[in-house]
């Protein structure tokens, strides 16, 4: 029996800035992802498998740092004698700048640096059969009119595109049909890219990013143990993600005050994860949203707050409009301005309004 543990979809030193976390809170969240690498090869030692595969995007080249290449020595050292394979991605293709260039990695590390399908024995009787990204665009489907040769178990790994699952209007890395995998003839192919773990029938299996990378990456992260026999071979999804990204709507329609406001984030199910709460609803004109305020009482619940106010003014615009006063007047000429007005500009209009209306209430201004 020869065990493999796979991983892929890592991102390590990821920005994190278009979620519009601070440095400090972007640092914490890449320290994550080292964490998982670290915890990866804990799990691997500790179960004493033969090798572990990771089929691309283990950094983000772009940001990736000498530091960071470093650390991955040190960690793929730990597993000596166990042997590591590494099928660079889009986001971490072998190019002339690249880390897997600049760094010397010990001898149990074995980096695919072609964008085709070159054979390694991984164990006796077990062939991997692995290819790399040569630049961040690698449109060719390595699996076609590849046939895999030579006796015993044969592994497929790269980093590449379902087609019948790439989503409208993205770009297909590699891409292959699932029924390209068994017409090469090998056993299973151990893949990368997509950010969700899952098995297919046909013969082929994402890990998913073993910690999640944005608001969209909820649900259990998963690393993959696949044991290799002479009968055949036998993937499972592994738990391993000890991070959970949580969005939340919180309609503010009933609230009548702040309070109730703080009281329903805190309240969210999430403590000590990465949450985007979405504020939506009407929001009563009496109700001071201090989104700054809210975020320092609410903070401390959870490992990362963000809070997005998406919520609908309270106030009458055309009862108000009719009032023989210096408001009504202020209110018909910001909501002439606002007919002339489209898109972006008549959003900042409607927003300038409503910050006069709190002006005249005497209320506290954040902009």
């Amino acid at each position: 029996m020869v065990t493999f543990l796979h991983t892929a979809d890592v991102h390590l030193d990821r920005a994190f800035s278009a979620m519009g976390m601070s440095q400090g809170i972007a640092a914490a969240r890449r320290e994550e992802l080292r964490d998982a690498v670290r915890r990866l090869v804990d799990l691997a030692i500790e179960t004493r498998v033969d090798a572990v595969t990771v089929g691309g995007d283990l950094f983000e080249h772009e940001r990736a740092t000498r530091d960071t290449g470093n650390f991955l020595r040190q960690q793929f050292e730990r597993l000596a004698p166990a042997r590591v394979f590494v099928a660079p991605g889009n986001h971490d293709p072998w190019v002339p700048d690249s880390l897997y260039r600049r760094v010397d990695w010990p001898a149990n590390v074995t980096i695919f640096a072609e964008p085709h399908l070159r054979p390694v024995e991984a164990a006796p009787g077990v062939t991997i059969w692995g290819a790399g990204h040569d630049g961040p665009e690698l449109r060719r489907n390595l699996l076609g009119g590849f046939r895999v040769s030579g006796k015993g178990k044969h592994l497929l790994l790269f980093h590449g595109s379902n087609m019948r699952a790439v989503p409208d209007g993205k770009p297909a890395h590699a891409p292959f049909r699932p029924e390209d995998v068994a017409a090469t003839g090998a056993d299973f192919a151990l893949l990368g890219h997509y950010h969700s773990g899952r098995l297919h029938t046909e013969g082929f299996a994402y890990p998913g990013s073993p910690e999640p990378l944005d608001f969209s990456e909820t649900g259990d992260r998963y690393v993959i143990r696949l044991q290799v026999s002479e009968t055949g071979v036998s993937p499972e999804l592994v738990p391993f993600g000890r991070v959970s990204y949580g969005r939340e709507q919180v309609d503010v329609s009933a609230f009548a005050s702040s309070d109730q406001l703080r009281g329903a984030i805190a309240a969210l199910p999430l403590e000590g994860a990465v949450v985007r709460v979405t504020l939506v609803g009407v929001l009563q004109p009496e109700v001071d949203l201090d989104l700054g305020g809210l975020y320092n009482t609410c903070a401390d619940r959870f490992a990362y707050l963000d809070i997005v106010d998406h919520t609908e003014p309270g106030y009458d615009f055309e009862q108000l409009a009719e009032e023989s006063t210096t408001k009504g007047v202020f209110v018909r000429l910001m909501l002439s301005r606002m007919e002339r007005l489209g898109g972006e500009e008549r959003e900042t209009a409607r927003d300038a309004l409503v910050l006069g209306l709190r002006a005249f209430d005497r209320r506290e201004l954040a902009v």
